[in-house]
């Protein structure tokens, strides 16, 4: 009888245990078989962000000025690095332990070790083979132009996000989008063997720019060696097709150096061509002429007495450099007189001065698409006084900013039709409205052409081999109590060739010495020094012989 229990509760006791084991089976099997194969395949099969690069950027003849070069960012997974193994890391990327230690309580599942490495230097660290250590292929942008086309193009953060510049402004066109694959990891969590790509990466959209290198080049270099020169504060140079809008070229200083962070100061980055607005002084009188003559109150022929030297108008005073007594309409423009263009100015109506500066592209972006651009300033012609109106047709009371300036002289020698400016070649030449009509546009510049002569207030912006249109300005600047006595901007403006009008360049500089202060002494020969060299490489025939060639001809 004990024989037959015992045997039965043998026989009790390994029928359940085979039925544990067919139960386990079956749970391993069947029931919890998916779970299991997903945490097995979690351990040696993962999911990877490829990465694709940002668009790049070119010049006018695809000259890349922005391009994203291959990097290994470093990172880890907190839950496989283990404690032990910081202090190899550590010094295996060159990064403080307790930074890793603490970047390993603060994330869960990821954290960054060192980014952007140069592939050999990521390698290094990876082959130590530390558990949990990874490399992530990402883009870095370089600048191969750098600080000389910097203002323009901008940069990215570490992120390759745009920040400033065309960077910013066309971000959702540059942006590149990651895809995803599936890969196969070892032991020692290095990828092995591709499994699938899950979702395609798509880089980002080329765009080619209207720049041209080699003017960029030019301008940086003549506005750097004047502003260095004279210890000005700093300068802007703008260089535009006339018949496009095109932004030939746009240089600042200070400047800066995209590909090197470490010297960055937020107040160089700025693109004062377009996000600085001044009161532009003397260079305004031929678009203040150019109205003078639309109305048909007046002809170029016509002769205003400046005499005695100064206006004064209630408890304001105008005054010119010298007492020019009688001048006629070019004459106004050739001796840069005050008096006379406020004269002048007087006699027009408000709203028509108003509009024609508003048709030329004041007191309005220019659409360029720029972050931060400036607006300028254009005072409601209601609110107009007598000496007010005639402040401003001397460029006194509105303020602009290079750009703007550029535009406006643009469709002035694009025959008086609207010029909008533009900074991407596939942008659309959009034909504007006509401002002022082609004779008059004409009869401005045939006065402009007499400030670069020996008699008027630009020589030193003559060019031997081309005919220039030019106009000088200087403007006090104004701060805390007013205007300054010693601080002033001074400008230039100049078109070329003046008989058949195909490139504006204008140059600020900004607080240039008290001895050098005025826009013929400073920015007329930064002019110069970017028109002899840019005309030509453009492939623009010279319309005029120097004198000396001319004797040399005559001689042989």
């Amino acid at each position: 009888m004990l024989a037959n229990w015992r045997f039965y509760f043998v026989q009790t006791v390994l029928g359940a245990l085979v039925l544990l084991v067919v139960w386990r089976v079956v749970s391993l099997q069947v029931l919890d078989k998916d779970f299991l194969i997903d945490q097995g395949t979690s351990r040696w099969q993962r999911i990877e962000v490829v990465n694709a690069p940002r668009g790049m950027l070119t010049d006018r003849h695809g000259e890349p000025v922005a391009v994203s070069t291959p990097v290994v960012s470093v990172w880890a997974d907190p839950r496989e690095l283990r404690e032990e193994d910081i202090p190899a890391l550590a010094e295996a990327a060159q990064v403080s332990a307790r930074t890793l230690a603490a970047r390993r309580q603060q994330h869960r599942a990821f954290m960054y070790v060192s980014r952007h490495l140069a592939p050999e230097v990521a390698e290094q660290i990876l082959d130590r083979g530390i558990a949990g250590v990874y490399g992530l292929t990402e883009y870095k942008r370089f600048y191969p132009a750098g600080e000389v086309a910097a203002h323009v193009v901008g940069f990215t953060d570490v992120d390759d996000h745009g920040q400033e510049g065309v960077e910013l402004a066309f971000e959702n066109e540059l942006r590149s989008e990651p895809g995803r694959k599936e890969v196969i990891r070892d032991l020692l969590g290095r990828a092995v063997r591709d499994v699938g790509e899950l979702q395609a990466p798509q880089p980002g959209r080329d765009l080619s720019l209207t720049i041209d290198l080699r003017l960029q080049y030019l301008a940086y270099r003549e506005l750097k060696k004047a502003v260095t020169q004279y210890g000005a504060r700093g300068g802007s140079a703008v260089v535009m097709d006339v018949s496009t809008g095109d932004v030939l070229a746009m240089v600042n200083q200070p400047g800066f150096n995209p590909n090197d962070r470490a010297q960055l100061l937020p107040a160089s980055t700025r693109n004062r061509s377009m996000t600085d607005q001044f009161e532009p002084g003397s260079v305004m009188k031929p678009l203040s002429m150019a109205t003078a003559l639309s109305s048909g109150q007046f002809s170029p022929a016509d002769v205003i007495d400046t005499a005695p030297g100064y206006l004064r108008l209630g408890e304001y005073t105008i005054r010119d450099f010298r007492n020019y007594g009688q001048l006629d309409m070019t004459g106004i423009i050739t001796k840069s007189s005050n008096v006379g263009m406020a004269r002048v100015a007087m006699q027009l109506d408000g709203q028509q001065m108003w509009e024609t500066f508003y048709g030329l592209g004041f007191g309005q972006t220019t659409g360029i698409g720029y972050p931060g651009e400036a607006t300028g300033r254009l005072p409601n012609p209601l609110s107009w006084h007598p000496v007010e109106q005639g402040a401003m047709s001397y460029g006194y009371g509105l303020a602009v900013t290079p750009l703007q300036l550029a535009q406006a002289y643009a469709t002035l020698a694009n025959d008086g039709r609207r010029v909008n400016a533009r900074i991407l070649l596939d942008t659309p030449v959009q034909p504007g409205e006509q401002v002022v009509s082609p004779e008059v546009a004409h009869e401005v510049l045939t006065m402009m052409e007499t400030v670069v002569t020996p008699a008027g207030t630009g020589s030193r912006a003559a060019l031997d081999w081309y005919s220039v249109a030019g106009k000088t300005g200087t403007v006090h600047k104004v701060g805390a109590q007013g205007y300054e006595d010693q601080k002033y901007i001074s400008s230039f403006v100049g078109i070329a060739p003046a008989h058949d009008p195909q490139v504006i360049t204008v140059v600020v500089i900004n607080e240039p010495p008290t001895d050098h202060y005025y826009g013929g002494e400073v920015p007329a020969p930064v002019f110069r020094g970017i028109m002899n060299q840019a005309l030509p490489l453009l492939g623009i025939q010279p319309d005029r012989i120097p004198a000396q060639a001319r004797l040399q001809e005559a001689g042989s």
